[in-house]
């Protein structure tokens, strides 16, 4: 099994809005190591309210939406929350999604062997074509240079 394997699939009642879907991406990526930092729920919630998906949320609100999917995440594990996040992902955000992950994963600067095993599973999770994965991860790359 790899990272984001889950033994159930979801089902209709598991959906999420895409805010909270691409949220769920975002903190399975922190989450893959067994460890979300505060440096990390920050780093996210900064992200994520400087998107035009976001327009009219506050921090309050993106907060209690981290707290329900990471509720999610302690009782359906990080495959379990990406199975229903993919389920509601909208198509055209799931390159999107992905390279907010690559984001997150360079954070430190650098991509440790783990997280680019992680991003690998995620790449095909998502279904982003290795074309455009690699571009993705040359330009964040780029952006998180020290």
């Amino acid at each position: 099994m790899g990272w984001f394997s889950s033994s159930k699939a979801p089902t209709s009642e598991d959906t999420f809005s895409k805010q909270e879907a691409f949220l769920a991406i975002a903190l399975a990526t922190s989450a893959a190591d067994g460890n979300i930092d505060e440096s990390e729920v920050k780093g996210i919630f900064a992200y994520l309210l400087q998107m035009r998906m976001y327009d009219g949320y506050t921090e309050k609100q993106v907060s209690e939406m981290f707290n329900k999917l990471v509720t999610i995440l302690q009782n359906e594990d990080v495959g379990g929350l990406i199975a229903i996040a993919k389920s509601s992902l909208p198509d055209e955000l799931r390159e999107t999604a992905f390279v907010c992950a690559i984001d997150i994963a360079l954070a430190d600067g650098v991509i440790e062997d783990g997280e680019k095993a992680m991003l690998e599973e995620l790449q095909q999770v998502m279904d982003v074509s290795d074309e455009v994965g690699a571009k993705m991860m040359e330009v964040m790359m780029i952006k998180n240079r020290t």
